[in-house]
Order: C-alpha cells, then sequence, then structure tokens
C-alpha cells in the first residue's frame, strides 16, 4: 500500500524540525500540521504559525505547541520551507524563555523577535513594516548551506503542495475590520497606543515613525513600549466556518 501523502508531508517537516532542534537545543517539541494558509474573508495568505500549548500530550503529561506549515509555503520549495519554520521556531524559542515577541494577537512582530530570527540564521527587515513589524526576516545564505541537506530532500520528496492564487499574496489591508497595531493608513498623523511590561503597564501614545525610529524604554521596567493587544484575533479556518482561536503568531505573505 502506497504512503499516504498526508504522511509523507509531516514526515519531511519533522524531520526538519528535528534539524533545527539539533542546531538549537531549547527548541521544543511541537505538533506539526498543514493545510492551506488561505484565508478567504481577509485574501491574504499565511506562510505559518505557531500557537503555544495548543495541543494536550497525554502522553507527555503536559501540553505541545502547534506548528502550522502551509502548502503554499511547501510548493515555494525547501528554502521557503525551511525559512518559514525557522520564523515559527523564533517564536517557540520566545515562548521557552518567557519572551514576549508579539502582540496584536500576533500579527506585531518586536525587535525582540528580530533578536530571535537572527540568533536561528535568519536576517529580519531594517525597519519595522506596517501592521507586521520585523516579521519578514528572510533565509542568509550561511543558514542555507546550514540546511542544505534538508533543503535538498525538501525538494527531492515532490510533496503535494497547494498553489497560491495569482494576486492573494499581499498583506491584509488596513480598514474598519482590520485596523492593524498602527490603527490605520496613516504614520505620521496617527497615533498608536503602547505600552511597556510594568504591572500594571505605563500606556502612552506615539506616531508610527517615532517609533520605528527606534525603541522607546520605560524609566521604570526598562522595557520597550510595544503596541497595545487590541482584542484582534485570528480565526481558524474550519470548513466553511470560521471559529476563533487563541492570538497565534503568524507569518503572512507580504
Amino acid at each position: 500500500m502506497a504512503t499516504q501523502e498526508g504522511t509523507r508531508i509531516i514526515t519531511a517537516l519533522e524531520s526538519t524540525w528535528a534539524a533545527i532542534q539539533k542546531h538549537h537545543t531549547e527548541i521544543p517539541d511541537v505538533v506539526i500540521v498543514t493545510g492551506s494558509g488561505q484565508k478567504r474573508r481577509r485574501k491574504s495568505l499565511t506562510w505559518g504559525h505557531h500557537a503555544a500549548d495548543r495541543w494536550l500530550d497525554a502522553a507527555a503529561a503536559g501540553r505541545r505547541a502547534e506548528l502550522f506549515v502551509s502548502g503554499e509555503a511547501i510548493a515555494r520549495g525547501g528554502e521557503m520551507v525551511v525559512e518559514t519554520m525557522l520564523h515559527e521556531a523564533a517564536h517557540a524559542l520566545a515562548a521557552t524563555r518567557g519572551i514576549r515577541d508579539t502582540s496584536c494577537a500576533g500579527r506585531w512582530h518586536n525587535r525582540k523577535f528580530a533578536t530571535l530570527a537572527t540568533e536561528l540564521g535568519l536576517e529580519p527587515p531594517k525597519r519595522a513594516a506596517e501592521v507586521i513589524g520585523f516579521s519578514d526576516a528572510t533565509i542568509t545564505a550561511a543558514t542555507v548551506g546550514r540546511y542544505a541537506p534538508q533543503i535538498r530532500k525538501l525538494n527531492a520528496a515532490t510533496l503535494a503542495h497547494i498553489e497560491a492564487p495569482q494576486g492573494d499574496e499581499q498583506q491584509e489591508p488596513q480598514g474598519p475590520e482590520n485596523p492593524g497595531p498602527r490603527g490605520g493608513r496613516g504614520r505620521a498623523g496617527k497615533r498608536l497606543a503602547v505600552e511597556c511590561g510594568c504591572e500594571p503597564p505605563r500606556r502612552m501614545q506615539a506616531s508610527p515613525k517615532f517609533l520605528e525610529d527606534g525603541p522607546v524604554l520605560c524609566g521604570t521596567c526598562r522595557q520597550e513600549f510595544q503596541p497595545q493587544d487590541e482584542g484582534l484575533q485570528l480565526t481558524l479556518e474550519l470548513g466553511e466556518d470560521a471559529a476563533p482561536a487563541e492570538p497565534t503568531a503568524a507569518r503572512t505573505a507580504i
């Protein structure tokens, strides 16, 4: 009996994750799932996501995070898969170390995420992008060399994949249903509510451009002011219905 395609895909992804764990021993085990990253309602594309403690592991008497790698990322080949998994590994490392690396329901990636991504072999952008911050961290040539065996195996496996429709690979547009962490399309004229790490947090408002120019530190806790989580939620698409999910650190196409 031929091996089922779903089994082949998960086996290949689990092998790649094991290689990442070999190079970075703090990276925990995860439950790997795959499927379409397209969100019909918002017409956006998610390459992957990390959701801490989503799965109950009865055998281990605890919980494991979920690692999602989209079929659209698999269609891009081994290098894209490794890049996406390293991005999610940065979130896994943040969870292990108790670092808050995102806000706004996992969409805004802060400078702490950028530092972790660099540690894992990705190169974050020089400046934060609207809505997603420092999310768009790309794989470096040195990291491609480090994971060359895994990239070759993924490319040679000819895994089943999902093609992204033309024109869908765009960041979610801002509007009433998706205000983004900056509260609108403007940058200089808008004000963004931010908070520090104090308990309770200290809050203030600042323009997006002001925050992009450099970190703003609290004089009490010495932590960086971050955009407030305004209650935005990602949705987990299940068939024709969308069920609410806990905040999930997601890497979306831009």
